[in-house]
């Protein structure tokens, strides 16, 4: 019974995921469609600063789902504290990336709710509050769409999708918000190192997702920058297939970790998952990148269709080799946030290191792929030193 009701609230979370990622990229369709060139690329930097600073709620979200109890909430708002000071004194600087420093500055009174909703998520998942955790989801993305077109009637452009973003997330939080008090019977001393880990991996898998786009922008300028961020945005449709996987297999893998059951099945159900979710949209984008720019961006956006097999395939390395390490990360074995966190910033750096070779959209976007596609040898060499069977649980975090 107990398998069931798991196995259940893991399809109802995977359900969830891929709705909302269908209604986020129901918005990128529209936008593609409203915006200019300009417009859309100066967004696709803002939506790549949004999910570079996501990597804090994502660390959050995760560690709270390996709680015992409590819904991190104090931490999350000191946290969140700090990164939207860091993002202020940043946003005077913001232009040369193709954001506007109002923009940064706006987001930075925002991010501290933003790590909250994280932490309330992990919260929802761990005490089997699915439908609370995939309405926050729908929410935030259904309110995104809903309030642009009244919002582009007073702001210009990108700007009105920037202000529904930011009010989509706002208004997600209550619908996820834990029944007991924040804090209620969590150990006075949990440690904080795991959470440092985990939202260091978290980071460099945002920078791995989102950080060629932020490239792009600084070294192609705003007309070659467009197309360029059009891609990588359509092929990102590939990742958030298989995250829905990852984020349902994190709880269920830990819980069953905590109980000492046999791990091996759940990672190849993962991985066979992933590769159908993931890989089909792959396929597609690879097989027939004409007939999906046109669906996504009609003729708004010229020069799409080129770039999307790369960034197809490099989106699907990056997405096969994320659930390996989730995988890793949440049964628990002795220093898998250091190994996760290391894997990622290996390929981060790779990505950063290749990228400013390329000085035009194809060689860029080849070179963010190779990027991308190296962190599946780094998972890869998770295999070699340990065994899926045989694991020591580390401390909560």
């Amino acid at each position: 019974m107990n398998e069931r009701r798991e196995s259940t609230q893991g399809l109802l979370t995977v359900a969830a995921i891929l709705l909302s990622s269908a209604l986020n990229y129901g918005f990128t369709l529209l936008l593609g469609r409203w915006l200019d060139a300009a417009q859309y690329g100066a967004f696709a930097s803002f939506t790549s600063l949004f999910m570079l600073s996501a990597a804090l709620p994502v660390a959050f979200q995760q560690a709270t789902s390996r709680r015992p109890a409590g819904a991190n909430t104090r931490a999350a708002l000191r946290a969140g504290g700090l990164l939207s000071l860091l993002l202020l004194a940043l946003a005077p600087f913001a232009r040369p990336a193709g954001l506007e420093p109002a923009w940064v500055a706006a987001f930075a009174l925002t991010v501290a709710p933003l790590v909250v909703l994280g932490a309330w998520r992990g919260a929802a998942q761990r005490d089997g509050r699915t439908v609370a955790f995939g309405l926050s989801l729908l929410v935030e993305h259904g309110l995104k769409i809903a309030l642009t077109l009244p919002l582009l009637s007073v702001l210009p452009g990108a700007a009105a999708a920037v202000a529904a973003t930011l009010l989509g997330m706002l208004l997600a939080l209550p619908v996820v918000r834990p029944a007991r008090p924040a804090g209620a019977g969590v150990p006075a001393g949990a440690p904080a190192e795991g959470k440092r880990l985990l939202a260091l991996g978290a980071a460099a898998q945002s920078g791995l997702l989102y950080g060629s786009v932020l490239m792009a922008g600084a070294l192609l300028g705003p007309g070659g920058s467009g197309p360029f961020a059009a891609a990588a945005t359509l092929a990102r449709l590939v990742f958030f297939a298989g995250w829905a996987v990852q984020v349902a297999a994190f709880p269920l893998v830990a819980r069953r970790a905590a109980r000492g059951e046999p791990l091996r099945p759940l990672l190849l159900g993962a991985l066979g998952a992933t590769l159908l979710v993931a890989g089909l949209p792959a396929a597609l984008l690879m097989a027939a990148p004409d007939w999906c720019a046109r669906l996504a961006f009609g003729g708004a956006l010229s020069g799409v269709s080129a770039l999307l097999p790369v960034a197809a395939l490099g989106t699907f390395l990056l997405t096969v080799a994320g659930t390996v390490l989730n995988h890793r990360l949440a049964s628990g074995v002795a220093g898998a946030p250091w190994f996760t966190a290391r894997a990622y910033l290996l390929a981060c750096g790779a990505l950063l290191l290749a990228m400013p070779f390329g000085r035009q959209p194809a060689p860029l976007m080849l070179l963010a792929a190779l990027g991308q596609g190296s962190l599946l040898l780094f998972a890869a060499s998770s295999f070699a030193p340990h065994s899926w069977r045989s694991f020591r649980v580390v401390s909560r975090v």
